[in-house]
C-alpha cells in the first residue's frame, strides 16, 4: 500500500506543473496521506541527516530560505518546501519528491500543524521564532497554541536541538523548560525599537505568574528585552545576540552577531528589523550545525527575498515592493520598514478572507496604519475585502478623496502603471492569497516568475 501511495503521489507531482497547478505543493502529499495515513513518518525517516523544522507565525519562510541556502552552500544536499506549503500535506510533498542525493530537510511548518508533525518525525533541530495572533478561526487563541507547543517541547526527543527566540516571552518560557536550549535575540536596537508596546501586542503578561511584563526595549509587537517584576522571570541569557543594527531602508540590514567572545559581521539584502530576527535565527541554527560562520555570513548576504516577502518587481519605470501583511504584527513590521524610506508613499493594500488568510479580517483594526497617513500620496485598495480596508482607513481619519478601490487586480495594476509618476516606488501590502492573486497577474504579464517554477 505504501508503494502504491507513493506512486500516486509522485504521478500527481509530475502532472501538477504541466497543468499549471503549482507543483503545489500540497496535492501529491494529500493524496499520499489519504491512501496511506502513516506514510509521513516513513518519508521523514528517508533523510540520512534528518530534518530541521522552522515554525513561527511570521518569518518562517524567510528563515527557512536563509538556512536551506546556508546548508546547501556548505555542500550538504538539502530538501525544502520552498513554495511555502507548510501543512502536513505540503511537507509530505517535499519529502515525497526529494532527490536521491538529498540528505537533510530544512522545512517550514505551520504553527498549528507543528505538534502533530513533530510526533510523526524525529527532528534533528527545531527552531521556534515567534507566536503572534493570526487566523483565530483556525488556530484559536494564542494561549491555546502556546500550551500545545509547551507540551510538544516537553516531549521532544533528547537529541533534538531546540533553538528559540528569547525576545518572545511565551517562547522563552517554553524554551526554559528544556536543558540545552539555544536562545537568540536582539541587543540594543537603538533607533528601531519602540518606547512602549504597540497597540497590537499579544503576549504582554508573564507566562509564569500572569503579571504585566516590564520592557526595557520593545522591538516587534510583544517581543523585546522583557522581565517580570513579580516572579523574577526574565529574558534568558542570549547565546546569539544581534547588536550594532543598521537598517538601510529597503536596501539592506547590517548587524553583528555575538556568541560568547566571538563577534561576526552580517549584512543582508532583506530590510527591516523583522528580517534581522530571521537572519539571526538562521545564523544561530547553522552555527549549531557546525557550519563555518564566515560561510554563514556570506550566504546570508547573497540570499534574496522569498516570493511576496519584500519582493521587488519592476514595471516600466516603477518599482513594486511586495510585503506580505497577514496579521497585525507582520503588517506593523512592514510599516516600520516602509517608513525607513524618505519621501511620499504610494501604497496598495490588498485583503482577502479565504481559508489561508483567515475568515476573520477584524485584525486590520489593530494595525497602526495611521503612522502612514501623513506620507501617503496615493492609496490603491483591492481584494475580496477591499471595502473593509477602505472603511478602516476612513475611520482612522484618512482623506476619502485619496482612496481608490478596485474590483479586479488587473484593473488595479493598470491604474498603478498609468497614474503613479515614473521612477516611483509602490508598496504593496497584501494578505496571503491576495499576494498570490497579485503575483499571478504579474506572471501573466511576464513581469515576474511563477513561484513554483524556481522554488522561490
Amino acid at each position: 500500500m505504501y508503494f502504491f501511495a507513493r506512486l500516486i503521489g509522485k504521478a500527481i507531482a509530475f502532472l501538477s506543473p504541466i497543468l499549471k497547478q503549482g507543483g503545489g505543493t500540497s496535492a501529491p502529499g494529500m493524496a499520499l496521506l489519504k491512501i496511506h495515513p502513516d506514510a509521513f513518518s516513513k518519508l521523514a525517516s528517508t533523510l540520512p541527516q534528518g530534518s530541521i523544522f522552522v515554525s513561527a507565525t511570521n518569518g518562517k519562510t524567510t528563515t527557512t530560505r536563509f538556512l536551506s541556502e546556508i546548508i546547501s552552500s556548505d555542500g550538504t544536499r538539502c530538501i525544502t518546501n520552498s513554495s511555502g506549503a507548510n501543512l502536513k500535506s505540503g511537507i509530505a510533498t517535499a519529502l515525497l519528491t526529494k532527490k536521491a542525493d538529498q540528505e537533510i530537510g530544512v522545512l517550514e511548518v505551520d504553527e498549528a500543524a507543528l505538534p502533530e508533525i513533530i510526533k510523526q518525525s524525529n527532528p534533528k533541530m527545531l527552531i521556534l521564532m515567534n507566536l503572534f495572533r493570526d487566523q483565530l478561526d483556525r488556530h484559536g487563541e494564542l494561549e491555546t497554541l502556546a500550551k500545545k507547543w509547551q507540551q510538544m517541547v516537553m516531549d521532544l526527543p533528547n537529541h533534538t536541538k531546540l533553538v528559540v527566540n528569547a525576545d518572545d516571552p511565551t517562547l522563552a518560557h517554553i524554551g526554559l523548560q528544556r536543558t540545552g536550549t539555544v536562545f537568540f535575540g536582539l541587543g540594543n536596537a537603538f533607533g528601531y525599537s519602540h518606547e512602549k508596546l504597540q497597540h497590537a501586542s499579544d503576549s504582554t503578561n508573564c507566562p509564569e505568574c500572569q503579571a504585566s511584563l516590564h520592557y526595557s526595549q520593545a522591538t516587534l509587537s510583544h517581543m523585546g528585552n522583557w522581565e517580570c517584576n513579580e516572579c523574577d522571570l526574565a529574558r534568558p541569557k542570549l547565546n546569539f545576540e544581534a547588536t550594532e543594527i543598521q537598517l538601510d531602508g529597503l536596501s539592506q540590514s547590517n548587524f553583528t552577531v555575538s556568541n560568547n567572545s566571538n563577534v561576526f559581521e552580517v549584512s543582508s539584502k532583506l530590510p527591516g528589523l523583522h528580517n534581522v530576527y530571521n537572519a539571526l535565527a538562521a545564523f544561530a541554527a547553522a552555527y549549531e550545525l557546525d557550519v563555518d560562520p564566515n560561510r554563514i555570513a556570506s550566504t546570508i548576504q547573497q540570499t534574496v527575498a522569498a516570493f511576496g516577502r519584500t519582493e521587488k518587481v519592476v514595471i516600466d519605470q516603477l518599482e513594486l515592493h511586495i510585503l506580505l501583511a497577514k496579521n497585525p504584527a507582520g503588517t506593523n513590521a512592514n510599516i516600520d520598514t516602509v517608513l525607513l524610506q524618505t519621501g511620499p508613499i504610494h501604497l496598495c493594500v490588498l485583503l482577502n478572507d479565504q481559508i489561508a488568510d483567515g475568515r476573520d479580517v477584524s485584525w486590520i483594526w489593530d494595525v497602526d496604519y495611521e503612522r502612514f497617513f501623513g506620507r501617503i500620496e496615493t492609496l490603491h485598495i483591492g481584494g475580496e475585502r477591499a471595502y473593509d480596508v477602505a472603511l478602516r482607513f476612513l475611520y482612522g481619519g484618512f482623506e476619502e478623496e485619496k482612496i481608490t478601490i478596485f474590483d479586479s487586480i488587473a484593473d488595479l495594476i493598470d491604474d498603478l502603471v498609468t497614474s503613479i509618476p515614473a521612477n516611483s516606488q509602490i508598496f504593496v501590502l497584501p494578505s496571503y492569497t491576495a499576494m498570490l492573486d497579485f503575483r499571478d497577474e504579474l506572471v501573466k504579464r511576464d513581469l515576474t516568475h511563477a513561484f513554483w517554477k524556481d522554488g522561490a
